[in-house]
């Protein structure tokens, strides 16, 4: 099936099948995929069961909802430093396609060696400790037992509203709090959000498609001009660290300077979204979340 509530399925029963059907694509990417495209995959799964517990939050209880989030949020961060190297290396794609008309041909070739270099090596240590083929397989096998039945006993679909209205909310506050302090740390705080968002969107599909596919698209776009920022500040913070060893003080000017050109054009873009996405109070998104329930659901 999909990523969605499904309304022929009891509330219970589309709960553990979007769990087992994201934790099983996890399993099939490590054996299945090339690596690199696997992690990527797989932190896509993490955050999508993530933001599945966070609106059923109420209905799981505090401590049921920490567990279940806290075990997907620390197997994303153990995956990031490979995933990281990944994601440096397609921003300086997307800043060659951007700019490359503007510069000399083998600007970015330097960078590049350094970091493919850099994932080779973590990417043989890794092998070698066999953190993927057992480590990280045997976490998924293990979530398949414990993380696939929720103890969510209500039938009423409306049990998700507070969950919902809580992630736009945060996201709204997020949005004013980028702008009003705008580094990297609130930019990324609000990237979450709207990725939540967006995925909450995708689950409550079926209580309007055309509706529901719409809004999530524009939240998706969204989530992706932050996500984009947010690969631009990740790959800033790289560019200065000991593990980067560039000789050449013009290229690395010229580096930060593309990369804060573009920063601020994704800024201005997400600005724009983000006052489209969050346009009503979360009262009224509530509000109106429940009528499409009460008309089109139960």
């Amino acid at each position: 099936m999909s990523y969605k509530l499904e309304k022929q399925e009891e509330l219970k029963e589309s709960i553990s099948r979007i769990a087992s059907e994201e934790i099983e694509f996890c399993i099939a990417s490590l054996k299945n995929t090339n690596l690199h495209e696997a992690v990527h995959e797989i932190r896509k799964s993490l955050k999508k069961l993530r933001a599945l517990a966070r609106l059923f939050r109420d209905e799981l209880g505090e401590k049921k909802y920490k567990e279940i989030n806290i075990f997907f949020r620390d197997l994303g961060q153990e995956l990031s430093p490979i995933r990281d190297l990944t994601a440096h290396m397609e921003t300086i794609g997307i800043l060659q396609e951007r700019y490359g008309d503007h510069i000399y041909v083998k600007f970015f070739n330097s960078i590049v060696q350094e970091l493919e270099k850099e994932r080779d090596s973590l990417e043989k240590e890794l092998k070698e400790k066999k953190f993927f083929s057992e480590y990280i397989l045997d976490q998924f096998t293990g979530a398949q037992e414990e993380f696939t039945e929720w103890p969510v006993k209500s039938t009423d679909l409306a049990v998700v509203l507070p969950g919902l209205k809580l992630t736009y909310e945060r996201g709204m506050d997020a949005l004013e709090e980028a702008y009003a302090q705008p580094d990297a740390a609130n930019f990324h705080e609000w990237r979450k959000r709207a990725k939540y968002l967006w995925h909450q969107l995708q689950l409550m599909e079926q209580l309007w498609p055309q509706f529901f596919k719409t809004w999530a698209d524009e939240v998706h776009k969204l989530a992706d001009f932050l996500g984009d920022d947010h690969d631009l500040m990740i790959l800033h913070e790289k560019l200065n660290s000991p593990e980067i060893q560039l000789k050449d003080e013009k290229q690395m000017e010229m580096l930060h300077a593309l990369i804060k050109e573009y920063s601020e054009h994704l800024r201005a873009e997400a600005e724009l979204q983000g006052s489209l996405v969050y346009a009503e109070k979360p009262k009224a998104i509530k509000k109106r979340m429940l009528k499409y329930i009460r008309t089109n659901w139960n």
